[in-house]
């Protein structure tokens, strides 16, 4: 195609994503991004804002990994940054990337390791010094799981409140830690709705990462979009999770003659390249559990402008309608149980459990004080989701798991 041919082609798509997609960048030239630079294979770096470190576009989830032999293969492929959590597989996914890297013989100051520590489950605990104790018992059981004197970036995980990170206990532990150099950066991570979290968390300056699950389904939330961009001009680093939208969306909503076109590379290739392209995120953590996974998320790593055919997924009007029934954790259906449930942590449930066939993260997801009881013994479920998110049915697939 001629350059004057492209243009116009661009420029017409780019009205027709502005009328469908509320005018975010989903056609900004990746070039715009000065903070991009590629090493000798052609992979994007970016800065991870105020750490200062440089990370590749695309990093390595490991949670639903179990093969060592894909981390393995990952650092082969240039991954250098792997994100784990104490809670994961029971603490066997932060062993099998400590003994990974142990066997690779990898240098610890080329390798970035992320981790978080968890605290639903001791949600009754009111004493600040039994918070502290058990979190860093915790922490300390991460360090030993993954061999390593120190973790690069620490989190506090599933964060939905400013409150909760910005508790002193919290804090304070964060600054011992840093200053007994045990960790180098400290973060929190958030599935929840995080526009106040981003915008509160900046203008306190104190957390230097966040992990947020962001995707395509978002492409009409000026207001997240605005926040991310306000935290990553105020030094944080911004870390992209759940880009991928792993819910089966598609196949509950699109035509069937649909599906098997959207259901592999180019589906998942577009959403991880429109996440990437937001100049504000440093770098993805997609959770691939496949060689092929691997190999399609490493292509997007090195280029992120749109082939035609992910353009026309993403500008497809069936496809976005079909989103509109991606949780996005908005809490906005939460007025409408009167049995106080909280929703949206039983629909991320929902994902793991259907989605991601992540048994273990289900469980712990369903661990703690959620309301799925009251569902078990509600006749009719009244809560309405703002899109079109099946509440009562997803709430009636996981039921069956209580037990």
């Amino acid at each position: 195609m001629k350059k004057s041919s492209r243009r116009r082609f661009l420029a017409s798509s780019a009205g027709l994503l502005g009328a469908g997609l509320a005018g975010l960048p989903v056609l900004a030239e990746t070039n715009r991004n000065h903070s991009s630079e590629r090493n000798a294979s052609g992979m994007i770096y970016r800065t991870l804002g105020r750490t200062g470190i440089r990370v590749p576009v695309v990093s390595m989830g490991v949670m639903n990994a179990s093969n060592p032999n894909l981390v393995k293969e990952a650092w082969k492929s240039g991954i250098r940054h792997f994100d784990t959590a104490w809670i994961y597989q029971n603490g066997n996914n932060e062993l099998m990337v400590g003994r990974v890297l142990k066997e690779l013989q990898v240098h610890r100051e080329d390798v970035i390791l992320a981790s978080k520590v968890f605290l639903h489950d001791k949600r009754g605990v009111q004493k600040d010094k039994d918070l502290k104790d058990i979190f860093l018992q915790r922490f300390h059981q991460s360090l030993e799981r993954l061999q390593t004197d120190y973790i690069d970036i620490l989190y506090l995980h599933d964060v939905s409140d400013p409150s909760q990170v910005n508790a002193p206990w919290l804090t304070d532990t964060f600054s011992e830690l840093k200053k007994s150099k045990k960790i180098r950066w400290a973060g929190f991570s958030t599935h929840a709705y995080w526009p106040e979290l981003l915008k509160d968390a900046a203008d306190k300056g104190f957390y230097d990462v966040i992990l947020l699950s962001i995707n395509y389904s978002m492409s009409h939330d000026t207001a997240s979009i605005e926040a991310m961009n306000y935290a990553a001009a105020k030094g944080v680093g911004l870390i992209a999770m759940k880009t991928q939208c792993q819910q089966a969306w598609y196949k509950e909503n699109l035509p069937a003659e649909m599906q098997k076109f959207y259901e592999g590379k180019i589906m998942h290739s577009a959403l991880l390249k429109w996440v990437l392209r937001h100049e504000s995120i440093a770098t993805a953590v997609p959770g691939f559990t496949t060689f092929q996974q691997l190999e399609e998320d490493m292509a997007v790593a090195t280029n992120l402008e749109y082939t035609s055919d992910e353009l026309k997924f993403l500008t497809d009007h069936n496809v976005q309608l079909a989103l509109n029934a991606n949780c996005r954790f908005c809490g906005k259906c939460l007025p409408g149980c009167p049995h106080n449930v909280h929703i949206p942590t039983l629909m991320r449930a929902h994902m793991y459990a259907y989605s991601y066939g992540n048994v273990h993260m289900t469980r712990q997801t369903l661990s703690g004080q959620n309301g799925l009881e009251a569902c078990a013994k509600c006749d009719v479920c009244v809560a309405q989701c703002v899109n079109d998110v099946p509440i009562a049915r997803r709430i009636g697939e996981i039921i069956p798991l209580l037990g």
